[in-house]
């Protein structure tokens, strides 16, 4: 800290129109931030010395009328026939990553995303990215790797996404193109096991010039920052920090290990002139459960926000400490205590101020409690009917609390 006064910091989160705000990253600093949403794109343009019909990456319209899936026929390059038995785990990842087109009455923007789960016979398929990179969209588009040209333009729909969490779902249906493509689901990672210095890679869109991909290694595995959210509002958010270099439209793109495996969305960095390589993503296990929670509760109906289940406590890390794996890494552990129970809550009358979480359970999956959102995590997971089974220990002996979730325990999240 300089002076022992604010830092100037601008956290960008890979789309480009700048907004400007004030956040803080923590209880000891205020940091200035402007914060950048819906990706710089500029105009589709059409390269005349290349036949008129090559598309120039980096553009946000899709449609020219000189450029036709008629004149393309049924061409669609490689038609997913080919042998798919030697890529590499990294090399599909280019193939699980998809450009996001978006635009509206004014503008258009540009972003990355995620094939969460295709159905290739039916043209079907999923796709995670962040809430900012669609938030208001009026129309949004899906572009495979190599297949960047208006002919193979995919529309999506909206199913349903949080500001809170930054992330949405995306549908694709009956589509042609995908059901003549590589494209693959992502394979997910356990982002909890993510040591400081496990390599990663970010895949996706950067200045909107197509699917690209770099390298770094984790920095932070788990952190929160607060930060204005695709509305406006200021959220906190649960990140891990890299230092894989992510820029203007990477958001909503793929951070994948060495296996190809993916451990969390792209979501924001920080750019400063004194700050190098500081980007941000959301763990892959919180990606999941709230893309599973957007499917769950969105799909096929009005409502496009998602329900958690509470349980009427606060809870903090009482002890932290490090633990050294065999592998030789550190990492960190926390006894998780809870501090304060709300009354008349589900939780109130059975759990105790000064009670340590162990383990929770839901719906039979059980999660061992080393770090705060350990528990927050789990409960996106509880739904009305769940079962969720918390072991504490409490005055030196170990018991476990059994809760049933009814509707009057979910509360809406923006």
């Amino acid at each position: 800290m300089k002076n022992n006064s604010k830092r100037t910091l601008r956290l960008v989160a890979a789309i480009l129109v700048v907004i400007s705000m004030t956040a803080s990253l923590s209880s000891c600093f205020l940091f200035d931030f402007g914060f950048s949403y819906g990706d710089y794109i500029p105009d589709f343009e059409y390269d005349d010395n290349q036949g008129g019909n090559q598309l120039i990456p980096g553009t946000g319209n899709t449609t020219n009328d000189e450029i036709t899936s008629e004149n393309y026929g049924e061409f669609y390059p490689g038609s997913g026939q080919g042998n798919t038995e030697n890529l590499t785990p990294l090399t599909k990842t280019m193939l699980s990553t998809v450009t996001i087109i978006c635009s509206n009455n004014l503008t258009s923007s540009a972003g990355s995303g995620i094939i969460y789960s295709i159905d290739k016979t039916k043209g079907d398929a999923y796709i995670i990215t962040n809430q900012h990179v669609v938030h208001n969209a009026k129309k949004i588009e899906i572009f495979l790797y190599g297949m960047q040209l208006a002919p193979y333009s995919i529309l999506a729909t909206y199913v349903g996404g949080s500001v809170t969490y930054d992330i949405a779902v995306l549908k694709i249906e009956g589509s042609e193109v995908l059901k003549n493509s590589y494209a693959c689901a992502a394979e997910f990672a356990d982002s909890d096991k993510l040591r400081v210095y496990d390599r990663v890679y970010a895949v996706g869109n950067p200045e909107g010039s197509g699917l690209s991909a770099t390298e770094g290694i984790v920095s932070v595995e788990s952190e929160n920052i607060s930060i204005t959210g695709a509305d406006g509002s200021l959220v906190s958010m649960r990140v891990m920090r890299i230092d894989a270099a992510v820029n203007h439209g990477n958001s909503g793109g793929g951070l994948y290990d060495e296996n190809g495996r993916l451990v969390g969305i792209v979501s924001a960095k920080e750019v400063s002139e004194d700050i190098d390589n500081m980007g941000y993503a959301i763990p892959s296990n919180l990606v999941k459960s709230v893309a599973k929670s957007i499917i769950r509760q969105c799909n096929g109906s009005s409502v496009t926000k998602i329900s958690k289940a509470l349980m009427g406590i606060t809870i903090t890390a009482y002890v932290s400490g490090l633990e050294i794996g065999e592998d030789g890494s550190v990492y960190q552990v926390d006894l998780v205590e809870v501090i304060e129970i709300s009354g008349g809550s589900l939780a109130d009358g059975k759990v105790q101020v000064g009670d340590v979480i162990n383990s929770i359970t839901v719906d039979g999956i059980k999660r061992d409690v080393t770090r705060v959102h350990h528990v927050t995590d789990a409960m996106l997971d509880a739904q009305s009917g769940s079962s969720v089974v918390l072991n504490i220990t409490r005055d030196g002996k170990t018991m476990n609390l059994t809760f049933s979730i009814s509707s009057a325990n979910m509360s809406t999240v923006k």
